[in-house]
């Protein structure tokens, strides 16, 4: 399963121990399927003049 995360950085390993505490859903590393959706929430970066970045990372779901 291909999944996407938006960000400022290039993240090689994600680490949910160093999330920001009040996200929406609590702390953690929010991905997604839909590529799409990445690349809307990078833009919202883009637009505050950042720097924007689609991570992608590949799951084994088998392991």
């Amino acid at each position: 399963m291909r999944l996407y995360h938006a960000s400022t950085s290039i993240i090689e390993k994600p680490d949910v121990l160093h999330s920001r505490d009040k996200l929406d859903f609590g702390k953690g590393f929010y991905l997604t399927t839909i590529r799409e959706q990445a690349v809307r929430y990078a833009e919202r970066f883009t637009r505050r003049g950042k720097e924007a970045f689609i991570n992608e990372y590949e799951l084994d779901e088998e392991a």
